[in-house]
């Protein structure tokens, strides 16, 4: 029993082989257990990341107005049917128009054309306000300007009188002396045409045969010089009168950014036929006068400044005077274009008439330039120049001159009075009675004469005190940059790159308003001794532009100081040459070009901006002033023979642009200054915005475009301000400025700069119509990084949700 139960013992004894499988099962299932918890705890973290990172992706949108007031406009000004690779203008601006509609006043209209109405609008409500107590005085005479303007009733009782005794100031009949006196009568006729002039320019800053300005010493930025010229410009001699905010010749070189030759007030119709006629004649000769226009233009004008006369019946006197202004305008020498003058020289008032009278002989000699300057300066005696005081001049414009005096000393008195008296009096009643729209041209008259009046109701203290800080830092930014491409240049020398980084340094800039006109009494000051009639509003007129031009005699003797040369409300922005200066008035520092709700959106609108003024002392007309804003050569010509291949390279490119609506070419030596300022402004706000994420951190994402990097939304910000509008009679005239036209202004920077910085956004662009240069793929199509996480969270979540259904 005991051997059985021993040998049954035996028989249910593991051996060493059972016990090894039971411990090998054992610690398979421990492992197996193991790793299904393993594979748990990973799918379960991963789905906890991918949550946490898609709702971390939600919550950093930007959710506030200025954010979604932009992603609306994106969207709406977008044309995501278009293929931005190869129109990009079209993928950012392809449905701006269908929001925008363009005022059939416009034959052109962009975004500054809206916001500068914009503008408009704000002002016409300020001055429509009832007067305070709390008014300064300029901003009380800005209201009764506008108001005098407004009341019709007042304009034609008053009107043709003030007219009247205006041309009677100037020396001039009331009508033509030419329309009612025989060739032989007319030869014994004598008028002072010298002191007629004079007298012109010193009450309204306007130029009639001899032109006048004041202009800052090119050898000394601190002082100013007066000079003697001819402004030739056709718009004055379209009738019945031009632009009045075309009267005075500024006294600086400026570059607009984003100025339009063809975003003036125009009738499409009329447009549209003159462009009919030009074709079918296969000419446009700008200079030509339209003598059937211009002889109706006569007979609007003596009627309305002679209410008696009715012209109705002498249609064949009224083409006579047409014929023979348009003879005398004709026989007048063209001047050279400004880009052919040599350096100015130094004159006394006594050297030129020498050069005139020898010019004219062996015509006796003809005293002009003394007598001129002695009427135009009657007023002031203070700031009469001296009979050895030097005026500053081109060689050519001296010798232009002389052609002018020998060209009107043989003239007939009475026909230089018809010169005189046609360009004037159609100046006068063609104000007095536009048919504009009455409160948008009274504002627009306002805001010219009383700029800084007006601007007082737009100036801000909290603008001093949150925008601005942000915009000079923007700029800082910007300069920064542009200064680091300097020094990575392997063209320049070191002597050009540091006088260049000495000139960067030294650029001011002028952003917003002037500080003082917040101060009542120093903007009284400003407009002291100005006058203004409740009623009267062409006296009103004429007087604010006297003392406009009062100023600006006296201006040529003070020292240069800190001027602002733009009014705050003016959308726009400039460099002034010759005081290193950029100008960013504060009518541009709003939507769409600030205040976007990113930063990067608002560094790829006014940082390129702010980068394009800032390039534009640096361009092919900026680069010959100094960091003192005087004109002298600063590059070593090394410097300036690769400067000058590397321009010629950008000029090349966008001369092989064709714009179809205008049917030609874009000239590229004509925008090259503003092309070099578009691509150099662009690189610079983007380099600055990659220094600003770094210092600051990433921003949020704009709603909407989630799927769009911090970068590919600063170019469509870029894109999004040169959206615009054009009409077909304008069309032509696309190429005829020193701006590109927006279409080719955006793709020709994008060309240009994102071959630098590939890897950022998936648009390739190339000239149109043009072989002369590659299809070139400027960048890749890359994500954000914080896009990229959420992208591969949410493939982890599709791995483990695929894992889990299975």
């Amino acid at each position: 029993m005991n051997v059985e139960a021993a040998t049954r013992f035996r028989t249910f004894q593991p051996t060493a082989m059972t016990i090894t499988k039971e411990s090998s099962c054992r610690v398979f299932c421990r492992r197996f257990f193991i790793c299904i918890l393993l594979v748990a705890v990973v799918a379960l973290s991963s789905i906890v990341y991918a949550v946490y990172s898609y709702a971390s992706n939600l919550a950093d949108v930007c959710h506030t107005k200025e954010c979604l007031r932009s992603a609306a406009a994106f969207k709406q000004n977008m044309n995501l049917q278009a293929n931005p690779c190869e129109d990009f203008y079209s993928y950012v601006c392809g449905n701006w128009a269908d929001d925008h509609p363009r005022p059939a006043r416009h034959g052109a209209y962009s975004w500054y054309d809206e916001r500068q109405t914009k503008i408009y609008r704000n002002i016409r409500t300020q001055l429509e306000a009832n007067v305070s107590r709390s008014d300064p005085k300029p901003v009380t005479q800005a209201k009764s300007m506008y108001k005098a303007c407004l009341s019709e009733a007042n304009r034609e009782r008053y009107g043709f009188t003030a007219v009247q005794s205006y041309l009677k100031e100037f020396g001039l009949p009331l009508t033509p002396t030419l329309l009612n006196r025989t060739k032989t009568s007319a030869r014994k006729y004598k008028f002072d045409w010298i002191s007629s002039v004079a007298k012109i320019q010193r009450k309204l800053g306007l130029n009639v045969i001899v032109g006048f300005n004041i202009e800052q010493d090119h050898q000394d930025k601190n002082r100013n010089r007066l000079t003697l010229e001819y402004h030739y410009r056709p718009d004055e001699l379209r009738f019945p009168a031009y632009e009045w905010s075309k009267l005075k010749a500024k006294a600086h070189d400026r570059r607009p950014v984003a100025v339009r030759s063809s975003s003036q007030d125009t009738d499409e119709s009329d447009n549209e036929s003159a462009e009919e006629e030009e074709e079918e004649d296969g000419e446009d000769d700008e200079d030509e006068i339209d003598t059937t226009e211009l002889a109706e233009s006569f007979a609007r004008v003596i009627e309305a400044i002679n209410p008696s006369i009715d012209t109705s019946g002498m249609d064949e006197k009224m083409n006579v005077l047409a014929e023979r202004f348009a003879d005398f305008h004709r026989s007048l020498p063209k001047p050279l274009n400004s880009e052919d003058e040599s350096e100015p020289e130094y004159y006394t008032v006594k050297q030129l008439q020498n050069a005139t009278d020898h010019h004219i002989k062996p015509k006796k000699s003809y005293p002009v330039w003394q007598r001129y300057l002695d009427v135009l300066f009657a007023n002031q005696p203070d700031a009469k120049p001296s009979g050895d005081e030097q005026l500053q001049m081109t060689p050519e414009n001296v010798e232009f001159l002389g052609k002018l005096i020998d060209v009107v000393s043989d003239q007939p008195p009475a026909l230089i009075e018809l010169y005189v008296w046609g360009t004037v009096a159609s100046f006068l009643v063609d104000h007095e009675f536009n048919d504009a729209t009455l409160e948008e041209e009274c504002a627009q008259v306002v805001h010219k004469l009383m700029g800084l009046a007006v601007s007082y109701a737009i100036a801000d203290k909290s603008f001093l005190e949150r925008t601005k800080p942000r915009v000079e830092q923007m700029l800082t930014d910007i300069r920064d940059e542009f200064d680091q491409m300097v020094l990575e240049t392997d063209w320049m020398d070191a002597y050009t790159k540091y006088a260049s980084l000495e000139k960067s340094k030294a650029m001011k800039s002028l952003i917003g308003f002037p500080e003082w006109i917040l101060d009542d009494q120093k903007l009284e000051e400003h407009y002291a001794g100005l006058e203004i009639s409740p009623t009267r509003h062409l006296e009103n007129w004429v007087t604010a532009l006297e003392f406009m031009n009062t100023g600006w005699l006296r201006s040529w003797k003070v020292k240069n100081n800190e001027v602002w040369d733009m009014d705050p409300t003016e959308v726009n922005a400039y460099n002034i040459f010759d005081r290193n200066a950029i100008n960013i008035p504060v009518a541009i520092i709003q939507y769409p070009f600030y205040y976007l709700g990113l930063d990067a959106l608002n560094y790829g609108a006014l940082g390129e901006v702010l980068g394009h003024e800032l390039t534009h002392g640096f361009d092919n007309a900026g680069r010959h002033y100094d960091k003192f804003g005087n004109e002298k050569r600063w590059w070593s010509n090394h410097t300036l023979q690769e400067y000058d291949k590397r321009a010629q390279c950008l000029e090349d490119q966008y001369s092989s642009y064709y714009v179809p609506e205008a049917k030609a070419f874009i000239n590229g030596t004509l925008t090259l200054g503003e092309n070099i300022a578009d691509n150099g402004g662009l690189r610079e706000a983007f380099r600055a915005y990659r220094a600003y994420v770094k210092r600051n951190g990433p921003e949020p994402v704009l709603p909407g475009f989630e799927n769009f990097s911090h970068e590919q939304l600063l170019f469509i910000s870029f894109g999004n301000q040169y959206c615009e509008s054009i009409s077909p009679a304008v069309a032509k005239y696309l190429v005829e400025d020193e701006h590109s036209p927006s279409k080719y202004r955006v793709l020709g920077v994008i060309l240009e700069t994102w071959q630098h910085w590939f890897g950022t956004i998936s648009f390739d662009v190339r000239p149109v119509s043009s072989e002369r240069f590659p299809k070139t793929s400027v960048v890749g199509n890359v994500l954000s990084k914080r896009q990229r996480a959420v992208d591969k969270s949410l493939r982890l979540w599709n791995v483990v949700r695929t894992v889990l259904l299975l």
